[in-house]
């Protein structure tokens, strides 16, 4: 593990206290948690997406693509 300090809003520290009484896990693994989250919200579902955007069909249709965008 590597050790990084990261600065908390007050209300989201007394959250996390409260989620860590509640459920009995520590802070630093619910920020662990939280931080997995985030990696698999950007980065699990964004291939898909770039692919989906990056598409050969596309490449270079910019105009024709967008010609009837506001229509």
């Amino acid at each position: 593990m590597v050790k990084t300090s990261v600065y908390l809003e007050e209300e989201q520290k007394a959250a996390l206290d409260e989620v860590s009484k509640l459920t009995g896990k520590p802070l630093a693994e619910l920020l662990r948690d939280g931080v997995d989250q985030v990696i698999h919200d950007h980065l699990r579902r964004r291939p898909a997406m770039q692919e989906a955007f990056n598409a050969p069909d596309m490449v270079g249709r910019t105009d024709e693509l967008l010609e009837d965008l506001g229509a």
